[in-house]
């Protein structure tokens, strides 16, 4: 083959359907893996984003209904807040205070729990929680910016597994091939010495 042909046309006839009389069937069956394989990755592109739209209507819709069941309330620090994490580790910006606090239910039943503190709060300050109609402390609903965030992020996870696996089998497809002509090819070079016209010294 000429190799100031094209790239695009050295692949062309590298095609399943070639007319090249010198491609072996496993050569032409490994050119076709890799076509499925292609075709394959392709259409996991609009089946991913379908998954994403689906786990985006479906978090939309529980962020909907945790917003009518949940509510916010005041809660009073009843102690200073502390750490939770043990004093060898090293705490970073993002490290969060807890302290026990009393907050009020929905019936006006009066509650007790530890909350997440802000920075430099003390006993007696106030805080924001999150609670549901038990009064206990729950997390906040999502937000539709947190929902399109985990929607795209199990689209391209879906995504991924797909293209990973498919690749992962046509590697594994070309190895075996390649395994096989060369076991054909170490067969054929033992009986070369008996084949008319050629000698071996």
């Amino acid at each position: 083959m000429d190799s100031d042909q094209p790239l695009t046309l050295r692949w062309w006839r590298l095609a399943p359907w070639s007319r090249n009389s010198l491609m072996r069937p496993s050569d032409r069956f490994e050119s076709l893996a890799a076509l499925m394989t292609t075709l394959f990755v392709l259409l996991l592109v609009p089946c991913a984003a379908a998954f994403g739209t689906v786990s985006y209507t479906d978090l939309s819709e529980q962020s909907r209904t945790d917003r009518a069941n949940r509510h916010v309330t005041t809660a009073v620090l009843v102690d200073d807040p502390k750490p939770r994490m043990d004093d060898g580790y090293t705490r970073s910006p993002l490290t969060h205070d807890y302290a026990s606090a009393r907050w009020l239910s929905s019936d006006g039943s009066s509650r007790t729990g530890n909350v997440e503190a802000p920075p430099r709060a003390m006993a007696g300050d106030t805080v924001e929680v999150w609670i549901d109609s038990n009064g206990d402390i729950v997390d906040a609903p999502r937000t539709g910016t947190e929902n399109a965030a985990l929607a795209v992020s199990a689209a391209m996870s879906v995504w991924a597994i797909g293209a990973t696996t498919a690749i992962l089998l046509l590697v594994i497809t070309r190895w075996v091939g390649a395994r096989n002509r060369m076991r054909q090819w170490d067969r054929e070079w033992c009986t070369v010495d008996r084949t008319p016209g050629w000698t071996i010294n």
